[in-house]
């Protein structure tokens, strides 16, 4: 007699296919239909190993992602469409952080100013009568309105470009060329690679270009040269450097985009000098494309672990080729029911 009573023992399931154990029985299918498909999607697996995962994505290479600095160097002078030529002491300025860059496009120059006229007008102030210069400080303006405009003090002239005293230079920019120099540094591999000990300038599209005109890449951001003219721009440029550290070779290319050319960008230097005992001095307003650049590096380094993750996930792989033939057989041949009876049998073990 069993420990429960026949009725509970009735009402349970049985233990043999509750605790049935599966195992496998291989049964050779004679078909050709189904050795196309095993074969066929074992074949597709072992291409995508070797092609894809192996020659096209180097997958068994340990990678890093680095960032890195760039320097930046101009090369040749810009003469403006009064014919005067500007070097690039003269035009090439660098205000605000390291990794930029500046070209002038368009320069107003505004000479002689002095301060022995305290007030004169000015074109940031235009006004229609004298109530409309009414600041409530006549230290600092003059309620009194000439020729459109409020007499404010300052120096003087002010800077205005429709004025004669006020200079306008459009600056040329189609021979200008930017020489770069960077550094990244692979903490994972340990490894540096940089182009700042290069010693001769190769120009784009050469292979391992270092320096590119500054039209080429005006033209990468999808813009026309000519919208740059006027307000400058701000643009940004990438070097991306893509190394195989086993071989320690790299390919760099660069990528720009422009990031505002309706307010554009411009800065104001003076020169401040005596003359006759008088102080005064020259304002030099330059519109142009600033440029802030950065290196970024991408670099691959083959490692055994990898290797070995790699092969695993083939080999991984190489078993849906028995679960797709093995979905056809049971579901899609004619034979299927009669197939499917020689692939699964149910043996009910001895008492």
């Amino acid at each position: 007699m069993g420990l429960l009573p026949s009725w509970i023992e009735e009402s349970l399931p049985d233990p043999d296919h509750v605790f049935a154990y599966d195992t496998v029985k291989l049964v050779r299918i004679l078909d050709r239909r189904l050795g196309f498909i095993y074969w066929g999607v074992q074949a597709l697996v072992a291409f995508y190993m070797i092609v894809i995962v192996f020659i096209i994505n180097k997958a068994y290479q340990d990678t890093e992602k680095s960032t890195g600095w760039m320097l930046t160097k101009v090369v040749k002078p810009q003469i403006s469409h009064l014919g005067v030529s500007w070097d690039v002491f003269d035009r090439v300025t660098n205000p605000g952080e390291s990794g930029a860059v500046f070209i002038p496009t368009r320069v107003l120059i505004t000479r002689g100013q002095t301060q022995e006229d305290e007030y004169c007008e000015s074109p940031s102030h235009p006004c229609k009568e004298a109530r409309d210069c009414r600041v409530g400080d006549p230290q600092i303006q003059k309620m009194e309105c000439q020729n459109g405009f409020c007499l404010r003090r300052q120096w003087c002239p002010a800077e205005n470009p429709n004025w004669a005293t006020t200079e306008t230079h459009y600056l040329d920019f189609d021979k200008v060329e930017l020489w770069f120099k960077s550094y990244v540094h692979y903490h994972k591999f340990g490894l540096d690679v940089t182009t700042a000990d290069e010693k001769e300038s190769i120009p784009y599209p050469q292979r391992g270009a270092n320096t590119y005109r500054l039209q080429d890449l005006i033209r990468m951001t999808n813009y026309a040269p000519e919208e740059f003219v006027e307000n400058g721009a701000v643009m940004t440029l990438n070097g991306l450097y893509y190394c195989n550290l086993d071989t320690e070779l790299c390919e760099m290319k660069v990528e720009t985009a422009n990031v505002d050319t309706k307010t554009g960008f411009n800065h104001v230097y003076q020169n401040v000098y005596f003359e006759n005992g008088v102080r005064k001095r020259d304002v030099y307003r330059m519109f142009g494309i600033r440029i802030v650049t950065s290196a970024t590096g991408f670099g691959g380094k083959t490692k055994f672990s990898q290797i070995v993750l790699q092969l695993s996930s083939g080999i991984a792989l190489l078993g849906t080729a028995e679960l797709i033939a093995d979905f056809w057989l049971m579901n899609c041949v004619p034979e299927r029911r009669h197939y499917t009876e020689q692939k699964v049998r149910q043996m009910a073990s001895s008492d």
